[in-house]
């Protein structure tokens, strides 16, 4: 996140916003000695690949994990700096749409190479890239520069994936007990219900901490929200509620919350990579990590010659992986020599592929191999392996945007709150995500490196920013530029195509809400703007929704490979994470989830790949998995 440079009050944020480098900790990891078969190859070592290549190995099968990064600390200047972060730069609307490129904050590349943040003023020559979006790119992917919020979805999230499918085991209550299994909390009693505490995922609570120093207090905004949802709770409590405790209204109730990230008890992150190199410690666990391995394609045995067993004769079957290897061979890692290539390489699996390289990179390699839209692929001369119309469709994200205001909400903690909007995107679910505090001022993502000078805050700025959970919007893409692997693909987000009646109207409430807050606290509104004035209940019309056009960003994107109903034709894969039309070829991250779940999807991503490990594990001990190849 892009914090104002003046210190918050607020210290539980600190953490949320300043993903400093000294979290991301854990020692480099020497490349592997490799062997060419095992059980399985998993590409990508995030929240999705990470815990299911240590959970096959753990249960005695050889895994080969691959990762594009390396196990480089997150050293270097700013947030995101080089050594974990790949640069994406994203479209908010398709081309020739008249909102498109209209963000405060697009990036530019200089003649000189340099990168140049704004919406207009461009040094002359330079390149309009888009809006920037960076990844994590290093053993455990994105977890280990995100903001480490960890906040349960609805369980209709849950069940939905039940009601498209059939498949009992993704109820609700079902995902609780794979959320316990994980869990290893760090801020509630031990033997607290819903919690685990025997798992691998870390999970904390800085407010618990705060509170061992005495009562929190809660700043005027806070005590606004309070005011709103008629809490009788002492605001020190408010301020350490857990959002994760499960009961039968938890997803109905608006109110203030305690922030639960992925820490350890002293507040250092926690991400996939620690899983993975505790796993590599243990010489017993068959686990092998292939760093600076770019994926190119998944291979594929074909035809009536087929060398291996097949669920299904006709179908083609993944026996492996081709990749490169090198350093910084990716045209989004800002590194990269021109002209790099690396030393081409294949792996084979004996038993299954499974793909986890995230929203963006997933669908990309099942395109360099052969499966998605098949004109799409045509145009690139890529041979056709099953056309799945699917892939790289229905991108989703929630919708993020600051309430700006200048003045002082007093002494206190701000806290976070979840809130039920006019517009619920489900039934009367809560749907919106609240954090902020003085000097908070979230606008979205930039380079840090950048040159150019950004606009001033208002004098003693205070921002509110909202994340729009349960988004309904799934009309984003992601396509291929071109068949070479080390391009990175075309995304865009294509903002509020659908279901804005919900995404935006719910947006422009939380604004007109805001703003009266402020009115009743001292805090003059500045952001959005709005020369008309506000009328009685805090709403500027049209000149709100034009600004939430242009200003919205986000950076949780999810559903590229979405899991979806056997006669859905955009549907990528079944309940079960397989890539439909071919056998022994998963995916398993933030691509598969049939929508969005809640705001915030690290958690969730955790969970499914638990979830996936165990049934594989069930499904090979049954004999109920394809035959090894």
């Amino acid at each position: 996140m892009k914090p104002n440079t003046q210190k918050p009050v607020i210290s539980r944020l600190v953490g949320v916003l300043l993903l400093a480098a000294g979290l991301a900790n854990a020692a480099p990891t020497a490349d592997a000695p490799q062997a060419s078969e095992y059980d399985y190859v998993v590409v990508g070592s995030g929240p999705g690949g990470g815990p299911l290549a240590v959970n096959l190995a753990k249960a005695g099968y050889s895994v080969f994990l691959m990762e594009a990064g390396d196990a480089s600390t997150a050293t270097g200047f700013g947030q995101y700096p080089p050594s974990i972060t790949w640069d994406f730069f994203v479209g908010h609307y398709p081309e020739g749409d008249a909102r498109a490129n209209q963000y405060s904050h697009m990036t530019w590349k200089t003649p000189e190479g340099r990168y140049w943040v704004g919406q207009t003023g461009a040094p002359s020559g330079s390149t309009l890239l888009g809006v920037y979006y960076p990844r994590g790119a290093s053993l455990g992917g994105s977890s280990m520069i995100n903001a480490m919020c960890t906040w349960l979805p609805s369980d209709s999230d849950w069940n939905y994936v039940y009601e498209l499918t059939g498949d009992e085991t993704w109820k609700a209550e079902n995902m609780h007990s794979v959320f316990t299994k994980i869990e290893h909390n760090n801020y509630m009693p031990k033997g607290t219900a819903d919690h685990g505490f025997d798992g691998f995922f870390q999970t904390n609570m800085g407010a618990k901490l705060q509170a061992q120093r005495g009562p929190l207090q809660g700043n005027k905004v806070a005590a606004a929200y309070a005011s709103d949802f008629n809490m009788t709770m002492p605001m020190s409590d408010l301020l350490q509620r857990d959002p994760n405790a499960i009961s039968a209204d938890r997803d109905t109730i608006s109110s203030v919350y305690g922030l639960v990230q992925h820490q350890y008890s002293n507040g250092g992150r926690y991400s996939a990579r620690d899983y993975i190199q505790a796993a590599q410690k243990d010489t017993s666990i068959p686990l092998t990590v292939s760093l600076n391995s770019l994926a190119t394609r998944v291979l594929f045995d074909e035809g009536a010659s087929s060398k291996c067993g097949s669920s299904n004769a006709a179908a083609p079957r993944a026996t492996g992986v081709e990749y490169l290897e090198g350093k910084s061979l990716y045209a989004a890692d800002s590194r990269r020599a021109a002209g790099a290539t690396g030393t081409k390489k294949t792996v084979t699996a004996k038993r299954e592929v499974i793909i986890a390289g995230g929203a963006f990179n997933s669908p990309q390699i099942l395109m360099l191999s052969g499966i998605g839209p098949a004109e799409h692929l045509q145009q690139f001369n890529i041979t056709v392996v099953k056309d799945l119309p699917g892939v790289g469709q229905s991108l989703m994200d929630n919708q993020e945007m600051p309430i700006v205001g200048s003045g002082s909400a007093g002494a206190g903690d701000a806290g976070v709150a979840m809130i039920r909007t006019a517009h619920p995107a489900y039934e009367n679910e809560r749907d919106m995500f609240l954090m902020g505090g003085q000097g908070f001022l979230f606008r979205g993502f930039w380079p840090d490196n950048q040159v150019a000078r950004l606009p001033a805050d208002p004098p003693q700025p205070y921002g509110v920013s909202m994340v729009k959970g349960s988004s309904k919007n799934n009309k984003g893409w992601v396509k291929l530029r071109s068949s070479n692997p080390q391009d990175t693909p075309e995304i865009n987000f294509n903002h509020y195509a659908s279901g804005s009646e919900y995404d935006l109207e719910a947006m422009k409430d939380m604004i007109a809400r805001v703003r009266r807050i402020y009115k009743r606290v001292g805090i003059t509104p500045r952001e959005p703007p709005c020369t008309a004035g506000v009328d009685a209940n805090g709403s500027c019309g049209k000149e709100d929704e034009d600004w939430l056009h242009k200003q919205t960003f986000g950076h949780h994107p999810t559903s590229t490979n979405r899991i979806g109903a056997d006669d859905d034709a955009m549907a990528v894969l079944d309940s079960k994470f397989r890539v439909r039309g071919v056998d022994g070829l998963r995916v398993v991250d933030a691509s598969a989830f049939a929508r969005i779940p809640g705001v915030f999807p690290v958690v969730s991503t955790f969970m499914i790949s638990q979830k996936a490990a165990d049934e594989m594990i069930e499904e090979a001990k049954a004999g109920q998995a394809a035959d090894k190849c």
